[in-house]
């Protein structure tokens, strides 16, 4: 009896142990997918809006491009690949 006592316990500790991991796993998850807000100090952006998606830029950068001797920062990779492969097009949205 003791005995099922004592594995009852111990299983009951490791499932407890279990959740509390997969609630660390899920916020280190979360923590890594958000954009750091100040990935480029000091760098002075030519306008101050994600010109591909219209995010601004104080939401986060996560990419920058040099056109036309201006830096433009973007919220990803992807809107700076679309501005890259025609700026004339975004810029006269501006």
């Amino acid at each position: 009896m003791k005995n099922i006592l004592l594995i009852s316990l111990l299983l009951t500790a490791c499932s407890h142990n279990t959740n509390n991991d997969k609630a660390v796993t899920k916020a280190r998850e979360a923590e890594q997918m958000t954009i750091p807000k100040n990935k480029y100090p000091g760098v002075e952006f030519a306008v101050n809006k994600d010109l591909a998606c219209g995010m601004p830029l104080s939401a986060g950068v996560g990419d920058t491009a040099h056109f036309n001797g201006k830096i433009y920062g973007f919220c990803s990779t992807e809107c700076k690949d679309s501005f890259l492969m025609d700026p004339q097009k975004y810029l006269v949205k501006k």
